[in-house]
């Protein structure tokens, strides 16, 4: 699994299943992730921006701990 299935796969029990392949591909392809180890910086930055996307869908503590989820698997690294 490719960190943007990950993520889709996290994010779609809170944003349907198509909501959270296109934000998870998005933001994989804005970050410059997706195959293989990812650089630690580019894992926070990614993971901050996953978190503020959610606060408003899903609130605060629930956006925290979904962005932390989404990043627990680090592909080839």
């Amino acid at each position: 699994m490719n960190l943007p299935e990950r993520i889709a796969a996290v994010l779609t029990p809170d944003l349907g299943a198509m909501t959270a392949d296109s934000v998870a591909r998005h933001l994989c392809a804005k970050h410059q992730v997706g195959e293989g180890a990812i650089d630690p910086e580019k894992a926070k930055k990614l993971q901050e921006t996953i978190r503020r996307g959610l606060v408003a869908f899903v609130g605060p503590e629930r956006a925290a701990e979904l962005a932390r989820q989404c990043l627990d698997f680090n592909p080839g690294g």
